[in-house]
């Protein structure tokens, strides 16, 4: 790849700042080639352009990450150390959360100034503009909450299966969610400040800082089981002799999820999935430990173990994210007035 050669090696593995870079300038070719290539589908096509090209970056990225594991394990850290010294040394979570920030903004970007020269702005994003999460509320709704969280659970579980399945391949995950949420808040603010004849760059940063903390909590959920995943991944291929009875069982785990959510439909009539989602959410999460467990190598087991640990905590840290999400949404007034006015204006 071309593009891949304009950038050192070394920015993305050392200089945090530089993956925010290339995130912004892949996030634009990405943006440009579609619309011009793919105008109909324009929005996740470039979501698609943008993650091909960032994937060379990570894929080098993993080899550092790689030496870092088994660095770890020849000095015989215990497992609770060991995820320790990941938070502390590891320089994927700085680099994707970089990468997650710079097509964040980026698509902000491009969804609040477009409109204002006259582009039309929807037929580009109309993808990302159509997912759209705001459940507005006058308190904390637990309702609320639980859609949140049941909808949400997916993409977070989607991120951890096809790290471990592909690799890198969750980085579309991660560039989908930065994605909408620029899109949606970058145009919400351009409509709403047009319906109110005020300003929309005060509207912009008023949602940009509102929004922030669940941002970074659901963007940090999706990045740490991304990498989590990745790094199984990347000792499952090791052990050639584990990749098939691994497939085997996610496979045995997915029709069986799907043979419950066939019970469920017929069987209780159910309307909505909510409740459904929520019992999958628990159940998929103790499944995969004891896929994990199947593993015949020592060595697979325990890195399987750390990485399942990181896996859970970004389950943690998602349903705060929720939380906070379903607070703000419920609770911050100027927010609910900004996605009105959006609205009356569409």
């Amino acid at each position: 790849m071309v593009l891949e050669h304009l950038f050192p090696e070394k920015w993305l593995e050392k200089r945090v700042g530089y993956a925010f870079l290339i995130a912004v300038i892949y996030s634009t070719v990405g943006i440009i080639a579609a619309r011009l290539l793919f105008g109909a589908n324009s929005g996740i096509v470039s979501v698609i352009f943008t993650s091909l090209l960032i994937l060379p970056y990570l894929q080098k990225m993993f080899k550092k990450e790689e030496r870092e594991e088994e660095k770890e394990q020849r000095l015989k850290l215990t497992h609770w150390a060991s995820i320790k010294h990941f938070f502390k040394n590891n320089q994927a979570i700085r680099v994707y959360f970089s990468i997650f920030f710079g097509i964040y903004l980026t698509y902000t970007f491009y969804s609040f100034v477009l409109p204002q020269l006259g582009v039309d702005t929807f037929n580009i994003f109309k993808e990302q503009l159509f997912v759209d999460p705001a459940l507005r509320g006058r308190a904390f709704d637990f309702g609320t909450f639980l859609s949140i969280l049941a909808n949400n659970w997916w993409v977070l579980l989607a991120c951890f299966l096809l790290a471990v399945i592909a690799g890198d391949g969750a980085i579309f995950f991660i560039a989908w969610n930065a994605s909408s949420w620029g899109a949606l808040f970058g145009y919400r603010a351009w409509s709403a400040g047009l319906a109110a004849g005020v300003s929309p760059w005060w509207y912009l940063l008023l949602i940009l800082i509102i929004t922030l903390p669940h941002v970074i909590l659901e963007g940090g959920a999706y990045i740490l089981s991304a990498i989590s995943g990745g790094i199984i991944s990347d000792e499952i291929v090791k052990q050639k002799s584990d990749i098939r009875n691994f497939i085997f069982y996610v496979i045995c785990g997915a029709a069986l999820i799907f043979f419950l959510r066939y019970i469920y439909i017929h069987a209780f009539r159910a309307e909505s999935m909510l409740a459904f989602n929520l019992v999958s959410f628990v159940l998929i999460t103790v499944m995969v430990y004891f896929i994990g467990r199947f593993f015949q190598q020592k060595k697979l087991k325990k890195v399987f173990l750390n990485n399942y640990t990181l896996f859970i905590i970004a389950i943690l840290v998602f349903i705060i994210g929720a939380l906070v999400e379903t607070f703000v949404l419920g609770n911050v007034e100027i927010l609910n007035k900004i996605y009105v006015l959006s609205y009356a204006f569409g």
